[in-house]
């Protein structure tokens, strides 16, 4: 794999530094005192969500006291997570999950009401983003080709394996109108025989689950020897990008909770079929 994006330089620039924090047997709260920083400073850097300036990051490594190898690792990492991804306009709260996803060799997508934003049609993006009260209407464009140029890592050289979990209803909420679903859904069918994609629908006959109202991405990356493993969830102004062990053990079950109840590919495939044919008789009439 090549150089990390700088999104996720930052999740494993704060990642390091926290384990480094805690080796040096540091508290938030007494970093925070023998840097003049606030606690909520400490915290965002940890978390990959703020930048940490060549003078922050020596007198962090003063304090630690690490290893040379390690002061040059992290350098090296504060230096790649310093620069900017070219994603357009998007949130900066989605650039990070972009980051991730393009470096991911694994991701796990449930998302009950809608079709993800790494599968979705250029038309059905286009109806989305447009309602969206953070993206102004003059970004909706960039916006939406950034949503398109994702999914050229689908198909190339070295795809990430997809699993994808989707709620019956995604298959009937008229996103753009009844034409715009059902190039949408013919497109879900396309994706469906890629041999790194694994699409499965959740029927309404399943039933309540534990993922109820909620949609959420879990994503492994491999870097340097290592495994990553973060789980990812969006609201309408922010994201959060979880990677403490229980976080992750909890949205790993409840994916594979979900992938057990729905119906297997094939059954997935005959009922994209199902509803396509009905939405192209509705077009018809």
């Amino acid at each position: 794999m090549n150089t990390p994006s700088p999104a996720v330089c930052r999740l494993l620039l704060g990642r390091e530094l926290r384990e480094l924090r805690e080796v040096a047997g540091f508290g938030r709260e007494e970093l925070a005192k023998s840097t003049k920083w606030q606690p909520s400073k400490i915290s965002r850097i940890e978390q990959g969500q703020a930048t940490v300036q060549r003078a922050e990051l020596e007198r962090l490594l003063e304090l630690f006291r690490p290893a040379s190898e390690e002061c040059e690792r992290v350098r090296t990492l504060a230096t790649q997570a310093r620069k900017r991804g070219s994603f357009g306009r998007v949130p900066d709260w989605s650039r990070q999950y972009m980051g991730l996803e393009s470096d991911a060799g694994s991701l796990k997508i449930w998302d009950g009401e809608l079709v993800p934003g790494l599968l979705q049609t250029e038309e059905y993006a286009r109806a989305i983003v447009s309602t969206s009260v953070v993206v102004p209407p003059a970004d909706v464009d960039q916006a939406v080709q950034a949503r398109m140029h994702r999914q050229s890592l689908l198909t190339r050289q070295d795809p990430p394996e997809v699993g994808v979990v989707l709620g019956e209803a995604a298959l009937h909420r008229q996103v753009g109108g009844t034409a715009v679903l059902r190039h949408q859904l013919q497109y879900l069918r396309e994706l469906a025989e890629l041999p790194n994609i694994t699409l499965q629908i959740l029927p309404f006959s399943s039933g309540e689950h534990a993922a109820m109202g909620t949609s959420f991405t879990v994503l492994r990356l491999d870097l340097e020897g290592r495994a990553f493993t973060y789980a990812y969830l969006e609201d309408l102004t922010k994201a959060d990008t979880l990677d403490g062990q229980h976080h992750i053990e909890v949205y790993q079950l409840v994916i594979e909770q979900l992938r057990i109840a729905a119906l297997g590919p094939r059954e997935t495939v005959h009922t994209l079929d199902r509803v396509i044919t009905d939405l192209g008789n509705e077009d018809s009439g």
